[in-house]
């Protein structure tokens, strides 16, 4: 049986609320696991406003149920989508975290993410993408793509799907599930859009490639954050690397995770590097994975992967506003920034 809530308070001597309360920011995000293997059946809750998260069990602990790296979510629904590789898709409630039932999908998934203009479930394994209904769950199409990044067009009538052992960007058209090009763009560690443009993270090369579409122009912007003994056998060993990206509200800046320490800067209009925000909530190596921007663009949730906490960042100074101890995701989402 799968328990149905299991809360965690990360404020000393401050209890986790019953239910997210719908004031401040909403951050979701899949507890942090190994790519293979067993994982923790969880998903965190957080708001960064209150400084509490809680935790809702999705698996048993343990268990290979209980592994996932990127939830979906519905906010017409307040449905979390939480994808695990055996081949569920299990379903839980934002605000109270309980258990809204599961329905079957690929094997292999551990990434999701809910498209609302198609009204489409996208899930995505390391060799096939399908997508769902999201009122029926029914199977809408299944192709012969895989990957672990996602990313589509503000129409979305085009989805972008890349990988970290890829040596390309496949663009598939919605809603038919057609593969219609390709773009030679190697090993998307993340991919997000902004101001209309591709944004794909390299995360063994430290170079960020750029993808116009509407030219089909790709600009790749060379970074410091390289690891020269990079290994994808040895990545929690790694000192630089891409991990998350996530852009502005207004879509004029992106922002990339480094494994080295630091939130990188790049803007999506004149595609240049702007530089870096270091992150030191302690001393020793800090290695960033999930990243979020909330509070509308003043600061940054982000993973430090190696310490298993997460924390709460001025985007402008880099200033430490609040550690969530215990509280780690590979892949954040922002449900709510009001």
């Amino acid at each position: 049986m799968l328990k149905k809530l299991l809360f965690m308070a990360t404020i000393a001597c401050t209890a986790a609320p019953a239910a997210y309360a719908g004031t401040g920011p909403l951050v979701l995000g899949a507890s942090a696991n190994p790519p293979k293997g067993p994982g923790p059946g969880k998903v965190f809750m957080v708001n960064p406003s209150s400084r509490t998260a809680r935790a809702a069990s999705f698996a048993k602990a343990g268990t290979p149920g209980g592994n996932s790296f990127y939830a979906g979510y519905d906010a017409a629904t307040q449905t979390v989508f939480v994808p695990s590789p055996i081949g569920r898709i299990t379903m839980l409630n934002a605000n109270t975290g309980r258990r809204m039932g599961a329905f079957p999908t690929i094997r292999g998934a551990r990434v999701a993410r809910v498209l609302p203009q198609e009204h489409l479930l996208i899930v995505l394994s390391a060799k096939t993408l399908a997508a769902y209904s999201l009122a029926s769950h029914k199977p809408a199409f299944t192709i012969a793509v895989g990957g672990n990044a996602l990313a589509a067009n503000s129409k979305e009538t085009k989805l972008y799907v890349g990988g970290n052992m890829d040596q390309q960007i496949t663009v598939v058209s919605l809603p038919s599930g057609q593969v219609i090009k390709s773009y030679p763009v190697a090993r998307s560690g993340d991919l997000v859009m902004a101001d209309g443009k591709l944004f794909s993270a390299d995360i063994k090369s430290g170079v960020m490639s750029v993808v116009d579409p509407a030219t089909d122009k790709i600009t790749r912007i060379k970074t410091s954050e390289v690891d020269p003994n990079f290994s994808y056998a040895a990545i929690p060993h790694a000192t630089a690397g891409f991990m998350q990206l996530a852009s502005s509200q207004n879509g004029q800046i992106v922002y990339a995770a480094g494994f080295s320490g630091h939130i990188l800067k790049f803007s999506a209009t004149s595609l240049k590097y702007l530089g870096e925000i270091s992150i030191r909530p302690a001393k020793g190596m800090n290695q960033l994975s999930g990243l979020a921007i909330v509070d509308h663009g003043t600061n940054a949730l982000v993973t430090v992967e190696n310490r298993h906490e997460t924390a709460l960042t001025n985007l402008a100074s880099g200033k430490m506003i609040h550690i969530f101890k215990g509280v780690a995701s590979n892949r954040w989402i922002v449900a709510s920034d009001t």
